[in-house]
């Protein structure tokens, strides 16, 4: 998938307690800009992981084009997303030039009598006169449910744009 360049504003940061990591926004500027906003996630796990390395580098990226003063180490901010969302709202209205890459995903959805089933990371479904057989990326068990449960189904495909790297204007 290709990656486009997106001029922003971070506009919005918000510290999740469980598991910690914090959500930041931006709003697109420019002629060609989307209209929605674009949302991510900087994963702070107290645990190194490669998420959480990915997070923390994000919210480096951030504060470096806000011209703010990142922890000498910054480890400290893993395991505590309102440490780090203190910090990086005093970035809030830094213009950004963003990395973005478009991402999608397929749910199928089916209510039946039992309730309603939603399955996320659909590879593709295929119907026959007994039911609905949903195989799933990344070589996991396909479902299989039966047509005679089913009241109403629904296959929905959901994109979104992935930020791949934040860095200052030029």
């Amino acid at each position: 998938m290709s990656v486009r360049r997106l001029a922003a504003v971070f506009e919005e940061v918000e510290p999740i307690s469980d598991p910690p990591a914090l959500r930041l926004a931006f709003r697109p500027t420019g002629p060609r800009a989307p209209e929605e906003r674009v949302e991510d996630r900087a994963d702070l796990d107290a645990a190194l992981s490669l998420e959480s390395a990915m997070g923390i580098g994000k919210v480096l990226r951030l504060l470096r084009a806000a011209r703010l003063v990142a922890p000498r180490d910054a480890s400290v901010l893993l395991g505590d997303p309102e440490r780090a969302a203190a910090l990086l709202s005093r970035a809030l209205g830094t213009a950004v030039m963003l990395d973005v890459r478009t991402r999608a995903t397929v749910r199928f959805t089916a209510w039946t009598d039992q309730g309603v089933e939603s399955i996320p990371d659909v590879a593709d479904v295929m119907e026959d006169a007994s039911g609905f057989l949903v195989r799933r990326r990344g070589h996991r068990l396909p479902v299989r449910i039966p047509r005679d449960q089913v009241v109403r189904q629904q296959t929905r495909t959901e994109r979104w744009l992935e930020v791949v790297s934040i860095e200052r204007p030029e």
